[in-house]
């Protein structure tokens, strides 16, 4: 009887250490899970911003369509990258990649935007938004190049100062469409500006700022760029 009654305890014994080791494992694994930090952002590197694609492969049998090679730098702590992209609004190639490059089947004669999203099982960062033209006659009138955005935040007068540089394959004047947000509050929200700058803009220490630049030529065509920066704690 005694010896059916230590039998029976070391058997319990056995299953809680084999359930307590099981347990620590599990919290050991969600605790470096939780410790790796989101990616950081990639930075693309070609197609070159803001011009003409020379890096491509025609299509055999399609002479409307280009093969345009995509590449980015690593992004810190990045288990796969998602390249996305767009002509004007409209979402025309996505692929995710593990390493730092994709090859994208485009229109001849179109200016498109694109974007790389960083990704890990902890969270996902997108990088800044890029353009280019396709080579080739366009049928229309081309898009503007995306907005490349600068900022400068003065630590002295606590003042932000946000300026662009946008360019355009037909030489058509722009106008833009600025929203700047500040922890996804509206600051400042610009129609058909007609400047490259907008200075002096009061600023938080320690605060997540957006700003979102919409490029437009006078037959309609447009591009987006949007930046996301951090001001001095």
């Amino acid at each position: 009887m005694i010896y059916k009654t230590l039998k029976y305890f070391t058997g319990l014994a056995m299953i809680f250490v084999c359930l307590n080791s099981c347990d620590k494992s599990t919290s050991t694994e969600t605790e470096k899970q939780l410790e790796k930090p989101i990616p950081t952002k990639a930075t693309g590197t070609l197609p070159v911003n803001g011009e003409p694609c020379s890096e491509f492969e025609l299509i055999q049998n399609d002479d409307t369509k280009v093969s345009i090679l995509f590449k980015w730098n690593a992004a810190q702590n990045a288990i796969n990258y998602e390249l996305m992209v767009l002509l004007g609004n409209e979402q025309v190639a996505t692929t995710t990649v593990g390493g730092q490059e994709a090859t994208v089947t485009l229109d001849k004669g179109k200016t498109y935007t694109w974007n790389i999203t960083s990704k890990n099982e902890n969270g996902n960062t997108v990088s800044d938004t890029y353009s280019f033209t396709t080579p080739g006659l366009s049928d229309g009138n081309y898009a503007p190049y995306v907005a490349e955005i600068t900022t400068e935040f003065d630590t002295v007068e606590q003042i932000l100062n946000i300026s662009w540089l946008c360019t355009d394959e037909d030489g058509d004047d722009l106008l833009y469409d600025v929203v700047i947000t500040e922890n996804e509050t509206i600051i400042i929200d610009e129609t058909d500006y007609a400047n490259t700058s907008i200075l002096e803009v009061d600023y938080n220490n320690d605060t997540s700022y957006t700003i979102k630049v919409i490029s437009k030529d006078s037959t309609g065509n447009f591009s987006l760029s949007e930046i996301s920066v951090s001001s001095p704690e």
